[in-house]
């Protein structure tokens, strides 16, 4: 593999890839199919898979490798292994748990068909193209899905239904009572409000929230793409919306897509030199689900936004939620709060916090609190030197969800997501500095 360091000057028009980009991707698709292989429980070999993930984007995050390009010609071959994963995901993990019927069928063949086409157009250098066939593609499949599953039996679907048509009414969201579809699941909204607000013009609409969650999904691939101009950034775009068991997430109405939207739009604007919308964007993340918070210290150590604007948007934040809380206090404590720390040990988490549970119990909470500590101080140390903060949210994320005592699919898809923003984040700052680089060479050629 030819590999190039910045200084070295790489060729004009052929300035490759960063390798944090590469090991982005093949982290996010080692992730992925240790995520798509869920039945029943994850087996250890799935767990293997993500903490492979987890090392790749440890490794990503050390900065050197941001300094590190792969010729043109090697990454267009990665990048045609990566779609060829994502082929043989797609025939492998075929989504819809509670699908049935015609449109079923049409979903699975339709995400078959999206990750051949791509794959196709990428190893024929065409990324754009494999973007524009995937958005459409992976888009029909998803209606298809919502079509062939009307109404899923999960509690998240139920609650994010009878709020929204709660809200409609003018009902607060933590006063609404709905019948859960099996024994034991939620009876209570269990996250902050905004994910509910956002969800609500869609089931207004459409009838089903569940066309919010594809919202979210299609928007965010297109603001992954716009991370830099090189056409290769349509890859991580692709991947995203490829992502093993994509349609099945989509199916559950699982809304962590949302706070992958809003983390986008802060990092955007946050380029843009757009610091109110990046002031509003952290206050709408704050407002979806209680894990969100584990990203403020980032933001606060972030040198494009600093801790002054991270305390306005969390009183921001705080000012929006105020009102749902006073409103009905107890129901609200125990929706956002008490449910979440009650929740139930399960094994089927994907994590090895129920491996270290059997030898100790003790063990298992030291290594969630010293991983997700230790994560958190790298992170911020990387970001406050001016380091990804998508990366930085990525690394905290995964590991967080690798030792986390209930660490669901939803958790892993949004961090697979921001590893592959993170990964065209970096392509697009080698390429404004191979850009740079350029003038200066011509500049001085010129003189």
């Amino acid at each position: 593999m030819a590999l190039t360091r910045f200084d070295g000057h790489p060729p004009v028009g052929d300035l490759g890839m960063p390798l944090v980009s590469l090991l982005a991707i093949a982290a996010s698709l080692f992730v992925g199919f240790g995520n798509g292989s869920y039945v029943v429980r994850y087996s250890p070999a799935a767990i293997a898979l993500v903490a492979t993930g987890v090392t790749l984007v440890w490794i990503a995050s050390w900065p050197r490798c941001a300094e590190v390009l792969v010729s043109e010609r090697h990454n267009r071959i990665d990048g045609g292994l990566a779609f060829a994963a994502c082929f043989l995901a797609a025939v492998r993990f075929r989504g819809g748990l509670y699908a049935t019927g015609p449109a079923l069928s049409i979903s699975i063949a339709l995400v078959v068909v999206a990750a051949a086409v791509a794959l196709v157009l990428v190893v024929f250098r065409y990324p754009q193209q494999a973007l524009v066939s995937t958005l459409l593609l992976i888009g029909g499949a998803s209606i298809a899905m919502i079509v062939a599953s009307p109404a899923p039996q999960i509690d998240v679907w139920s609650m994010y239904q009878a709020v929204a048509k709660g809200l409609l009414h003018g009902h607060n969201v933590y006063t609404q009572h709905w019948s859960p579809n099996l024994p034991g699941q939620a009876t209570i909204y269990a996250y902050f409000p905004g994910p509910a607000l956002a969800l609500t013009p869609f089931y207004a609409l459409f009838g089903d929230v569940r066309f919010g969650v594809l919202f979210a999904f299609l928007v965010s691939a297109i603001l992954i793409r716009r991370t830099a101009r090189a056409p290769q950034a349509a890859i991580f775009a692709a991947l995203l919306l490829l992502y093993p068991f994509l349609t099945f997430s989509i199916e559950q109405s699982w809304s962590e897509p949302l706070s992958l939207l809003v983390l986008l739009l802060m990092a955007w604007a946050v380029r843009r030199q757009k610091t109110g919308w990046a002031i509003v964007a952290l206050a709408v993340l704050l407002t979806f689900q209680q894990f969100d918070l584990i990203f403020v210290p980032l933001t606060a150590a972030w040198k494009g936004f600093g801790v002054r604007r991270t305390a306005l948007s969390v009183t921001l934040a705080a000012v929006f939620i105020a009102p749902w809380a006073l409103a009905a206090p107890h129901r609200f404590i125990e929706g956002a709060f008490t449910y979440e720390f009650h929740y139930p040990f399960a094994y089927a988490s994907l994590t090895i916090f129920h491996h270290l549970s059997d030898i100790s119990g003790v063990l298992a909470y030291l290594a969630l609190v010293v991983g997700v500590m230790v994560a958190l101080t790298i992170a911020m140390k990387r970001v406050h030197e001016g380091g990804s903060f998508l990366m930085g949210c990525s690394l905290v994320l995964m590991t967080l969800n690798l030792v986390d005592k209930v660490s669901n699919f939803n958790e892993w898809e949004l961090a697979a997501g921001l590893i592959l923003a993170a990964g065209a984040e970096a392509l697009g700052l080698a390429g404004r500095t191979g850009a740079r680089r350029q003038r200066h060479s011509r500049a001085g050629f010129s003189s």
